[in-house]
């Protein structure tokens, strides 16, 4: 029998699939001296411009300025150093050691200042009520940890402060169409690799067998009871592209994409408000 997967077990995972293939790295940057400044410009535009446009709408950058900002899961430092850039002073926290060297490297590059860390979001090292932000964009749904780490989010952030937090959505085009009925159930691919290792190849350069980071879908209901301390919680929903209905989305228009965003959308995006006491 195939042993059950412990909590450590799977950061092993998230830290052998970042390690090899960090956040926002591939095929596309063919060309670019790898981590010249150059490099790291282009996975920032590609991720504004082409594959993640919504987030100037939905990720609040300018509303940072002057604030004291934390990271949960900064990657390579894309988003950090765009909240850096905006006037926010800025830090950082990753499990993973080769995100940890490239973020410091990007910012270097930007003559951006900086305070980068790696550890587990699960147990932050930092004091009480120390950041005016706390931001995490596709990072908790991939620790056993979830719970574990809002609870400290809400510990470290400031009374008033604000949690940005951006989570796969369960009820989303491209879980439900593109993955579970597409790949899961036309392709077979839920039968070879079973819904763990289904959803783990969501992860570009994850096989499901040999690299399988953990991978968890939410329902606002559910993340809405996740962060029930906070005194407010408001949801909105990004990332629709017409492909993530598969074959059946070849007839939709693309300009439709966007209105229907806020229902077939992948990503889950919570801003939460810590009571003022």
């Amino acid at each position: 029998m195939t042993a059950e997967p412990t909590p450590d077990s799977y950061k092993q995972q998230t830290r052998k699939q970042w390690n090899a293939t960090p956040c926002g790295t591939g095929d596309y940057l063919a060309g670019l001296e790898p981590e010249s400044r150059a490099y790291f410009d282009e996975i920032r535009r590609s991720r504004y411009q082409d594959s993640d446009p919504w987030m100037n709408r939905l990720i609040p950058f300018t509303e940072a300025r002057g604030k004291r900002l934390l990271e949960i899961g900064h990657g390579i430092g894309s988003d950090l150093l765009t909240f850096a850039e905006a006037g926010a002073e800025v830090y950082g926290v990753d499990i993973t050691e080769e995100h940890h060297r490239l973020a410091k490297k990007n910012f270097a590059l930007h003559e951006q200042k900086v305070e980068l860390r790696l550890g587990d979001a699960a147990a932050l090292d930092f004091p009480d009520a120390s950041f005016d932000i706390v931001y995490s964009f596709g990072v908790l749904h991939h620790t056993p940890d979830t719970v574990r780490c809002l609870s400290e989010a809400y510990r470290v952030l400031r009374p008033g402060g604000t949690l940005i937090l951006g989570m796969y959505r369960r009820y989303s085009a491209f879980h439900v169409v593109a993955k579970l009925l597409v790949d899961g159930i036309l392709r077979r691919r839920l039968w070879r690799l079973g819904y763990d290792g289904l959803m783990a190849t969501v992860e570009y350069g994850a096989d499901g067998k040999t690299i399988k980071p953990l991978v968890k879908t939410y329902s606002a209901r559910q993340l809405r009871c996740m962060l029930a301390d906070f005194s407010s919680v408001e949801f909105s929903v990004g990332h629709f592209k017409r492909e993530h209905l598969s074959v059946f989305g070849r007839l939709l228009p693309r300009f439709l994409e966007r209105p229907l965003e806020p229902l077939l959308g992948w990503y889950l995006v919570a801003r939460a408000t810590k009571a003022d006491r």
